[in-house]
């Protein structure tokens, strides 16, 4: 994002010095690029939203703001944060009820289509009224859309673009996939809430029916863990990795997963440590290789530093990781590891504090519940 931001910015300057020529119009230019970048994101974010709620998309996230979390209001199905800093927002948009693919390709047309109409409007202005300003917000707004609707898919997001381009024309695993998405979601909402008799019973449909799909061995995945069955979660996730169809964003994701799972098979007992932390160490560098995003790691790296007896390490990251996580599962199974840290640096009140957090988000989660167990015995 840094460089063209600068070639953003560079460009900005240029024109408005070219147009105008004052150091305070090219000023204005610049604060017009920030507001045009920021107004270009946020209309392509609300056209997602808007589609998704009104054709029947499911919202997984919706992140109001950057820093520190002020609140939030997740649920089970959905996280709602909001952040100290509210400039962006950020919209995750995924498949639920079927037909999956014609909803998200119509939540994706309304990003489009108000990120165009913005462009419109701002194009307008700078036609009406010119100045540094509006040429600033007009060049930024429109290169901000354009950019969000150029085909791209990457570890950590996927442009309105490839959803435009795309998703009409998947075919085979990938369309199967989709079409998977209705049974897949009921199981991973079974399991964030807490039913796992339920959560299983869905899982073994999923084996059944779609005994090699991704997705759907990726929520199996998850119902183990929930179980607290690290061993045969590791393995079904350890054949995903290995798969050799997969594209290198999936990898990435496979990976990353892959390694907190491995680190938490070792720290329950139920993995050798020289083979457990030597496969999570190879996930983590195949996962960053591949372009997963680096703070998204810090949970799986704070676990990490427990193993390894670095108290300091593990409590730094381990609270990176519960800050920036979204996910209500992953946040609570961070906070457990915060715990530890704290128990392991003989800090119990601070422990508890974390564990009490924790407990508000998933109490049951497998990680949170034997955390407590041993800090009421400590």
């Amino acid at each position: 994002m840094r460089h063209p931001l600068v070639l953003l910015a560079v460009v900005t300057s240029a024109a408005v010095g070219i147009t105008h020529g004052s150091a305070a119009e090219v000023g204005w230019g610049l604060v017009g690029l920030v507001v045009g970048l920021l107004s270009g994101l946020l209309s392509l974010q609300i056209g997602m939203l808007v589609g998704a709620v009104a054709l029947g998309a499911r919202v997984h996230k919706v992140v109001v703001g950057v820093g520190t979390r002020v609140a939030d209001w997740t649920t089970p199905r959905r996280a709602v944060v909001l952040r100290a800093v509210p400039l962006f927002l950020s919209v995750s948009v995924g498949p639920g009820r079927a037909p999956a693919r014609p909803r998200m390709w119509g939540a994706a047309l309304c990003s489009a289509l108000l990120g165009l109409a913005w462009c419109g409007l701002v194009i307008t202005a700078l036609a009406t009224w010119g100045g540094g300003f509006t040429l600033g917000l007009a060049i930024a707004g429109v290169a901000t859309v354009a950019n969000a609707l150029v085909p791209r898919k990457s570890p950590g997001s996927t442009s309105t673009g490839w959803l435009l381009v795309n998703l009409p024309r998947l075919t085979g695993v990938r369309a199967q996939q989709l079409d998977a998405a209705p049974l897949v979601s009921a199981t991973v909402d079974a399991a964030q809430d807490g039913d796992l008799a339920g959560a299983a019973k869905l899982a073994g449909n999923l084996a059944d029916t779609y005994p090699t799909l991704r997705t759907a061995t990726a929520a199996r995945v998850l119902v183990l863990q929930a179980q607290g069955r690290f061993a045969e979660a590791l393995l079904l996730a350890m054949a995903l990795a290995g798969d050799t169809d997969q594209t290198p964003a999936e990898a990435a994701v496979s990976f990353a997963a892959l390694a907190g799972l491995a680190y938490a098979t070792v720290e329950a007992g139920h993995l050798e440590p020289e083979l457990g932390l030597g496969t999570a160490a190879q996930a983590l560098e195949n996962a960053e290789t591949l372009g997963y995003p680096t703070h998204k790691l810090n949970g799986s790296r704070a676990l990490r530093e427990l193993l390894a007896g670095n108290t300091e390490q593990a409590i730094s990251l381990a609270r990176l990781a519960a800050d920036s996580g979204d996910d209500r599962l992953g946040r609570a199974d961070d906070l457990a590891t915060l715990a530890r840290a704290y128990m392991a640096a003989g800090d119990n009140r601070a422990a508890r504090q974390a564990l009490d957090e924790a407990e508000r988000i998933v109490p049951w989660w497998p990680r949170v519940a034997i955390t407590r167990t041993r800090l009421d015995l400590a």
